[in-house]
């Protein structure tokens, strides 16, 4: 899944991220980068990203004009398939530009728009309110929004969760390979719901040299309940891992992905954390699959909780 990916203010620290970690297929990153900022230094310190894809935008009176830098943006004819945009609700000009940004999208493309916002952490109840006052006019703006609490290594669990999210329907001609369930960019946007905000955790879990695990000797039976089990495991952790305080029972629609070798990845494993995920909400629509990495030495779960209206203190 190719996305256009944009961060406004604040965010563009995030995106200038994917720029340099974002997970590539084919030798072609897929998270097609620029950033808009209302900073001059800002604008200095994005070394990764290159220039003509970093802009400077005025913000004065509470507004900011986005239209010519949004032109530059589609004038580099990039190829993507939704969009997002990484918004930070601590920064007033990211807010602002984002909510600028989707307008514009709306009106020059068809294709879903995400918007990826970060909070700072929602302990308090005036935190929450401050949080939502900004979260409410991003949710008229987006088609759907991705949540999650600014705390410690933030960066690195988003950037592990959006390069796993954004292998869906993605084929390595190299590797010619397929999941065991595959699950593609029309399943990943149908498992997100506009009403209510998304959450997501993540786990990696390092295994050992491949050799080494197959000069283990176990039986067939016993390999494929190790592999189960650890599957089980990963999604209890990546439950408890969400990014953001949020009562995952009201959610509408779940994900689960899990990438990596996929001689470690079971349909049995995956059934189980199917049910798991039910028994969070019996009511919840499921979605699921992985993404084989032939030879990796980790495996990575990802779990996505979508039409969240509740949070927790």
């Amino acid at each position: 899944m190719r996305l256009l990916t944009i961060g406004a203010g604040e965010g563009a620290k995030l995106a200038e991220l994917f720029t340099q970690k974002g997970a590539r297929v084919n030798n072609i990153n897929l998270f097609k980068t620029f950033a808009v900022v209302n900073s001059l230094n800002d604008l200095r310190m994005l070394r990764h990203i290159e220039d003509g894809r970093k802009f400077y935008a005025v913000y004065r009176d509470g507004d900011v004009d986005v239209r010519s830098v949004f032109n530059n943006i589609l004038s580099f004819n990039e190829i993507f398939e939704a969009s997002l945009v990484i918004c930070d609700l601590s920064d007033e000009f990211s807010c602002h530009a984002s909510m600028k940004i989707a307008r514009e999208l709306h009106s020059t493309t068809e294709e879903p728009r995400i918007c990826l916002a970060l909070s700072p952490a929602l302990d308090t109840p005036e935190g929450i309110n401050v949080a939502f006052m900004r979260i409410k006019p991003l949710l008229r703006s987006f088609d759907f929004l991705f949540l999650f609490e600014k705390d410690m290594g933030y960066q690195e669990v988003i950037l592990k969760t959006f390069n796993t999210l954004s292998l869906v329907g993605e084929i390595d001609v190299k590797k010619q390979v397929s999941g065991e369930v595959v699950v593609d960019t029309s399943d990943f946007i149908n498992s997100l719901s506009g009403d209510g905000v998304s959450v997501a955790g993540m786990v990696t879990e390092k295994l050992p040299l491949k050799i080494l695990r197959r000069l283990k000797r176990t039986g067939r039976s016993e390999k494929i309940a190790e592999r189960t089990e650890r599957m089980v495991r990963m999604f209890d952790m990546a439950v408890r891992n969400i990014g953001a305080r949020a009562e995952i029972g009201s959610a509408k629609k779940g994900l689960i992905v899990f990438s990596g070798d996929p001689d470690e990845i079971t349909m049995d494993g995956m059934f189980e954390c199917i049910k798991s995920m039910e028994r969070i909400n019996p009511s919840m629509l499921v979605r699921y699959g992985d993404y084989p990495i032939p030879s990796s030495n980790e495996l990575n779960a990802v779990v996505v909780f979508s039409g969240i209206m509740k949070f927790r203190l």
